[in-house]
């Protein structure tokens, strides 16, 4: 079918950039928890760091992005490259302008605030970071902005890099400017935000050179009354309000992890109506949830947010062109192939997730209690891997169909139960509880997202999507099989890094083997997809 070779091509190459992105991402994440472990100062620096990257969703790769792409490939498709630059120039004059706005009222509030307010270190903290991670916000988002440009051409290499700079940025700060701020953790993290804000300069850099290549020179124009840009602004500020329930979600749970979390040589218990109550957590519950998260981002990064960011062009062109035979097959190949990543990749992180943690965090600051709270929570987050990976990718199908409100109206439910389920398994599960939340969320979103696409667009080939996965699931079942035995014959050492090495290699590669050849006995197709997929890029 049409298109199957391209958006499969594309995904391919987003994923070996999102690989090595994520292969630089680990090594950073190595050396934070090596340097910082799960102490005060880094659960103020994932609080600071998230917000500016709330933003980035929402106003970059979010909403922009889902809203832009659709309208400048109509352009593209209809009226033609000078028409489609004029619109990209408008909607970049208009996105600095607001961002710009942000960043001056987000400073000017940062350093009011503790005049005003009596705050504790914490949170004294997580103010003084924010003034340096914040205006990251602005540089982040103009380089979504351009990735959003060059994917709708068909360009992902570039785009895909970015990511790349950004972590080696990080590890450089950490590694050459944390001796410069000083001898406590409370200043070395500066190092690691101001990396950060290079990082984020750089990204833009990169962008430049490819979109002038493009034929596309950035003019400011201010002419807002576009009836492009008015289409781009209908679509998007729905789409605001959807991925502000998903970030709110993302920094609900970092600062439950703070509030919650009872202060170093403070008080056992906060007062609720004059009632003592415990804390239900511990100091380092934001940074546990981080590092969590960093390794479930791993198989994510790589094959889901590779895929949908390949796939929605090709959505986008379809619906324009209303051919929906292509539509529905590329929605069809896509869910198969996540899921054929995805549930074997849930399953294999929950049954290697303490060698996983040993392997790669388990060190100096890093200790032994912080792995084994890291781990819980890489259990709980897991359960949803597949789900988060289909429904990136179930989202831009509304998206390039131009109904930005479906999406809208199904996350915003999924903020309340997923408060919900924080506030009630937090005392039960501590952090794990907010990453069973999360997961929860996310599992019953994407069931609701499919039924609805499925009615919405009338797919009649999604008994071939249950078909793989029935398959998917007998090859997991016995790949699972096959990782607990191994796990139970080598020892567990006593923190040896080759050790730890082993209980993480030879599971992994005999789980991998097990899964492709029960998949390959089961005559899979999404195997022999990927498989030709690697074969031509060989040659």
């Amino acid at each position: 079918m049409q298109g199957k070779k391209g958006f499969l091509k594309s995904a391919r190459t987003v994923s070996l950039c999102t690989l090595l992105s994520r292969v630089l991402g680990l090594a950073r994440d190595i050396i934070c928890a090596s340097y910082f472990g799960t102490s005060l100062a880094w659960d103020a620096f994932v609080v600071a760091f998230k917000i500016p990257n709330l933003f980035r969703r929402l106003f970059g790769e979010g909403a922009l992005s889902a809203a832009f792409i659709p309208v400048f490939t109509e352009y593209l498709e209809n009226k033609g490259k000078k028409d489609a630059w004029e619109l990209v120039n408008i909607t970049g004059t208009l996105l600095f302008i607001i961002l710009g706005g942000l960043v001056v009222l987000a400073e000017i509030s940062f350093s009011v605030i503790p005049t005003v307010f009596s705050l504790n270190q914490k949170w004294e903290l997580v103010l003084s970071l924010l003034m340096v991670t914040f205006p990251y916000m602005l540089f982040i988002c103009m380089v979504a902005f351009a990735m959003a440009v060059l994917n709708s051409l068909k360009h992902f290499l570039m785009p895909a890099l970015a990511p790349v700079a950004l972590n080696i940025c990080w590890i450089m700060g950490i590694l050459l400017l944390t001796p410069v701020f000083g001898n406590t953790l409370d200043k070395k993290i500066f190092a690691v935000a101001i990396a950060i804000l290079i990082g984020g300069m750089i990204q833009l850099a990169m962008q430049l050179p490819v979109l002038i290549k493009e034929g596309i020179t950035f003019r400011p124009s201010l002419y807002f009354s576009h009836p492009g840009l008015r289409r781009i602004m209908a679509l998007m500020l729905p789409i605001i309000f959807g991925l502000s329930a998903v970030q709110i979600n993302v920094l609900m749970d970092s600062f439950i992890a703070i509030v919650f979390a009872k202060p170093p040589g403070g008080s056992e218990s906060f007062l609720i109506a004059g009632i003592a109550i415990p804390y239900p957590l511990e100091t380092g519950a934001a940074s546990v949830l981080y590092y969590g998260d960093r390794l479930i981002q791993f198989p994510l990064g790589v094959f889901g947010t590779a895929m949908a960011t390949a796939v929605f062009p090709f959505f986008s062109t379809y619906a324009a062109r209303k051919d929906w035979t292509n539509f529905t097959y590329t929605l069809n190949q896509a869910i198969r192939f996540v899921l054929f990543i995805g549930i074997p990749a849930s399953a294999g992180l929950i049954l290697l997730r303490r060698p996983l943690v040993e392997l790669f965090y388990e060190r100096n600051a890093f200790t032994a209690e912080s792995t084994y709270r890291t781990a819980t929570v890489i259990l709980f987050y897991s359960l949803g891997v597949w789900a988060y990976s289909a429904s990136q990718v179930i989202v831009r199908a509304f998206y390039s169909i131009q109904d930005t409100l479906t999406p809208v109206k199904v996350s915003a439910a999924m903020i309340g139960l997923n408060l919900i389920l924080n506030l009630t398994l937090i005392w039960f599960l501590r952090e794990g509880g907010l990453a069973l939340a999360t997961a929860i969320s996310a599992i019953v979103q994407i069931i609701i997202l499919f039924a609805i696409l499925q009615r919405r667009l009338d797919i009649t080939g999604y008994k071939h999507i249950y078909t793989s996965i029935l398959k998917t699931l007998i090859a997991t079942f016995f790949m699972c099989i096959t990782c607990w035995g191994i796990l139970k014959i080598i020892p567990a050492g006593n923190g040896e890094l080759m050790i730890k090495f082993i209980r993480l290699l030879i599971p992994l590669t005999t789980t991998l083997i097990t899964f492709f050849t029960v998949s390959f006995i089961l005559k899979s197709e999404e195997l022999r997809y990927l498989y030709t997929s690697l074969r031509k890029k060989r040659q």
